[in-house]
C-alpha cells in the first residue's frame, strides 16, 4: 500500500520545481544556507502527510515486503510496485532535507532509516532488476547520510542506530537469490521458444548460472574469478560460427553477470564506508578529535568481532578500506571498480568519481 501512496505525486504540476520528487536538480543547499524552493517543498510534503505516515508505518513494521508480481509471465513480468519504491525513497530524501533545514534532527533520522527500510523491503525479490533497484535506493540513503550527518546533532546512540540501519542489507545474498530467479526465467524462456537446440541451450545456461551462483555463495572475489571463466567461454562460443548459432538463446538470455556483481560490490563498499564514516563521527564525539587510523574505528562499529572486522574491508579486493588523513579531514574509501587506488577520488564533479567513500572533517 505504501508504494501506491506516492503515485499521484507524479502528476502534480509542482513536481517540476521540486528536487527528488520531480524533474528539478537533486542538488539541495546544505542546512543553514538559503534554499529558494524550501517553502514549496514544505507545502508539497504537507499535502502528502497522510501518505508519508503510511510509508513510515510500513518502514517501522520492518521485515520483507511481498510485491504483487506474476512470475509466470517470466521475462515479461511487470514490476510496477518495485519500480515505485524508488519514488518512495525520493520522497523520503526530500523530506529529510526539508526537516534538516527546519532543524528537526530526530525526524531526519527517521526519514533516513525509512529509506534504508524501503531498500531492505526488496531483499527477498528473486529477480535481478529488483536487486539493482534495491542497491540504488540504498545509495540514496547513504548519500543522505553523507549530506546530513554533519548538520544534525545526533548523539552516540542515534549514530549507532543509523549504522545498524545501513548495515542490515546483505547485497551478495540478495544477488545470489536474484540469479537463482533469473535462472528460472532463462530456462522458461528457452522452453517457450521451442527451438531446435532447446535442450543444449538449457544445459549451457544451467552450467553458466551454476558457475556464477557458486561464486556468489563464497565471496565477491570468487564471483569475479568465476565470471572470468564464464566470459572466456562465452567469447569462445561467439568466435565459432557453429557454436554461435547453436547457443544463440543461452547467450542472449544470460544477463551481464559482471555488471551485476559490480553493482553488488559497489553497494557493499559504499555501505562499509558509510558505517566506518559514522564510526569516525562517533569517535570525534567521544574524543573531540578525528581518528588517525582505521583500527581506531573497529570498536565503534555494531556487531560481534567478525562483523566489526568485515565492515572495514573493501569488497573490491578484500583488503582493508583505504584511510587518508590530513590536518582537518579524513577520507575512508574503497578503490572501486577499476581496482586502482586513486587517492580518495570520491567527489562528485564533471566526471564520475573513481573511488567510493566519504570524508569526515574535524568540525
Amino acid at each position: 500500500a505504501a508504494t501506491t501512496a506516492v503515485t499521484n505525486a507524479e502528476s502534480d504540476q509542482r513536481t517540476a520545481m521540486i528536487p527528488f520528487a520531480g524533474r528539478a536538480s537533486t542538488s539541495v543547499p546544505a542546512p543553514g544556507n538559503e534554499w529558494a524552493e524550501l517553502e514549496i517543498c514544505k507545502t508539497f510534503l504537507n499535502d502528502r502527510e497522510s501518505d508519508i505516515q503510511l510509508i513510515m508505518r510500513a518502514a517501522d513494521a520492518g521485515g520483507t515486503a511481498r510485491y504483487p508480481v506474476d512470475f509466470r509471465d517470466g521475462l515479461d513480468a511487470i514490476l510496477p510496485a518495485q519500480q515505485q519504491t524508488r519514488n518512495l525513497a525520493r520522497l523520503l530524501a526530500l523530506r529529510a532535507h526539508v526537516q534538516a533545514h527546519e532543524g528537526q534532527h530526530s525526524e531526519v533520522l527517521k526519514d533516513i532509516k525509512a529509506t534504508f527500510a524501503v531498500s531492505d523491503s526488496l531483499h527477498g525479490e528473486p529477480i535481478l532488476i529488483s536487486q539493482l533497484i534495491r542497491n540504488g535506493i540504498h545509495a540514496i540513503g547513504c548519500k543522505l547520510v553523507a549530506d546530513l550527518v554533519p548538520h544534525c546533532a545526533w548523539n552516540d546512540e542515534e549514530l549507532e542506530d543509523l549504522q545498524t540501519s545501513i548495515g542490515k542489507a546483505d547485497f551478495r545474498n540478495g544477488m545470489l537469490r536474484a540469479f537463482q530467479g533469473e535462472r528460472v526465467n532463462c530456462l522458461t524462456a528457452i522452453d517457450s521458444y521451442g527451438i531446435v537446440f532447446r535442450d543444449i541451450n538449457k544445459l549451457k545456461a544451467i552450467e553458466l548460472y551454476k558457475e556464477f551462483t557458486e561464486g556468489l555463495a563464497i565471496s565477491w572475489q570468487e564471483t569475479t574469478n568465476r565470471n572470468q571463466k564464464i566470459e572466456e567461454e562465452c567469447a569462445s562460443i561467439a568466435a565459432g560460427r557453429a557454436s554461435r548459432m547453436i547457443y544463440t538463446y543461452a547467450m542472449l538470455l544470460v544477463p551481464s553477470m559482471q555488471q551485476a556483481a559490480n553493482s553488488g560490490m559497489r553497494a557493499e563498499a559504499r555501505q562499509n564506508c558509510a558505517i566506518a564514516a559514522i564510526a569516525a563521527y562517533r569517535y570525534r564525539l567521544h574524543h573531540g578529535t578525528l581518528p588517525q587510523s582505521l583500527s581506531e574505528l573497529q570498536s565503534l562499529i555494531p556487531g560481534d568481532a567478525a562483523e566489526k572486522a568485515s565492515r572495514l574491508i573493501d569488497s573490491f579486493d578484500s583488503q582493508p578500506l583505504r584511510f587518508k588523513s590530513n590536518t582537518h579531514q579524513i577520507t575512508i574509501y574503497s578503490i572501486g571498480e577499476n581496482k586502482v587506488d586513486d587517492d580518495g577520488d570520491i567527489e562528485d564533479g564533471e566526471q564520475q568519481p573513481l573511488d567510493v567513500g566519504y570524508s569526515v572533517t574535524d568540525q
